[in-house]
């Protein structure tokens, strides 16, 4: 029997005396044991109106270990006050809290419980600290609000909406010393599909032709000639890549294996190349071994600059519950395309089909190189192209 039960039951035995006694005391005490089980359940349908809670944060996109500061605000907009009001949340297990008053983990969740003393119309704000461990989009939608019951023993349970999103990007694995322009097959010429006009450096000067823009005409020149005339750049050539990730299934079956550990390495080594790229201007394309949207692989078109890096960034830290496709079928499709390419390839696992496969890379003239991530550091493996031998034509 709960609390609310047990008042029913004395308010009706005193509501009984006082039919027969005629009491008027007996009538107005029987009835404030009803009144108060109504006068709860009003109060928490009422609660949401006038308690809120506020969350802010300074940081939304960190890296592992990263600090991340939070400010958590209830606000009382009732004329009652709130006596140990406890504010209840729960986050992954990999984050660690500091500033609340309990934290404890749960069913591999991290149970964080703050509390607040509330006078009437007043507010009251804690400060937390944040630091998440592992790569992943750390979201909150809801706190749960425990308040002093008006009584016995039953707990005045609150929902309170919140918007929180944290998204942490996977840590960059050390890359080992090698040069991208080494393998790159025009990074020494010009290609017409790889050059630029680079403002930086002024050749000269032509006359306007329509489609230019117009912060490049030359208005000193344009007011000696009397006609408009544009600045004539000198041309530059940036390297392209083509970054291929090879992403193992989460467990094989077969080979009663999970492969966790080391699809994160996998993924630590893109963030690198990805950081690497954005240091040095190069555009590149990512290709992954994932199916998504109903393709057969994942294929990120080529790129570069910051965005490009913030949009592989948050593809590589939301990357759960892999759907894998094989490498090979990739390699097969890359093979088709018509122009020399760098192919830059990140595995775990060399076998001999991708051994046939990067062969069949190099037949056509592509550029190879391979990082392999089996092990905690990650080796650099490259491949020389291969020369086709002519074939002298005999005449009989």
């Amino acid at each position: 029997m709960n609390t609310k039960q047990t008042f029913h039951v004395i308010g009706f035995l005193l509501l009984l005396f006082a039919l027969f006694s005629g009491s008027w005391f007996l009538w107005l005490f029987g009835g404030i044991f009803f009144f108060m089980p109504a006068l709860q359940g009003w109060w928490l349908s009422s609660m949401s109106k006038w308690v809120k809670l506020d969350w802010t944060y300074d940081q939304h996109r960190v890296m592992p270990g990263t600090a991340v500061h939070v400010t958590v605000r209830l606000h009382n907009h009732s004329w009652l006050p709130l006596p140990a009001t406890w504010i209840r949340f729960s986050l992954p297990e990999h984050v660690s809290v500091e500033g609340a008053d309990e934290v404890k983990i749960s069913n591999q969740r991290t149970v964080v419980r703050l509390r607040f003393d509330l006078p009437m119309r007043q507010s009251a704000a804690r400060n937390l600290t944040l630091i998440p461990h592992k790569r992943g989009t750390v979201w909150l939608n809801e706190a749960a609000s425990e308040s002093l019951p008006l009584f016995g023993d039953e707990r005045s349970d609150l929902t309170l909406p919140l918007s929180f999103s944290l998204l942490v990007y996977p840590l960059p694995l050390p890359l080992p010393a090698f040069v991208l322009d080494e393998t790159e097959p025009d990074g020494a010429r010009l290609s017409r599909q790889r050059q630029q006009d680079d403002v930086t450096f002024q050749r000269g000067v032509r006359p306007y032709l329509p489609g230019d823009r117009m912060k490049h005409v030359h208005w000193k020149a344009t007011a000696k000639t009397g006609s408009l005339e544009t600045r004539l750049f000198e041309h530059t050539a940036q390297p392209n890549w083509r970054i291929v990730g090879h992403i193992l299934p989460s467990y094989e079956p077969m080979q009663q294996r999970h492969n966790d550990v080391v699809n994160e390495r996998t993924i630590s080594c893109l963030a690198a190349l990805s950081v690497l790229c954005r240091k040095k201007s190069y555009g590149y394309e990512l290709f992954l071994t994932l199916r998504q949207r109903g393709r057969e692989h994942y294929h990120l078109p080529a790129g570069g600059g910051k965005n490009h890096h913030l949009h592989v960034m948050t593809q590589l830290a939301q990357m759960h519950h892999y759907v894998t496709s094989p490498l090979a079928h990739l390699l097969r499709r890359l093979e088709d395309s018509p122009a020399r390419e760098a192919i830059l390839l990140v595995t775990p696992r060399l076998d001999d089909e991708t051994h046939a496969s990067i062969e069949r890379l190099l037949r056509r003239g592509h550029h190879v190189a391979l990082l392999d991530v089996s092990e905690e550091q990650a080796v650099l493996r490259r491949f020389e192209a291969m020369r086709p031998t002519r074939q002298r034509r005999v005449m009989s």
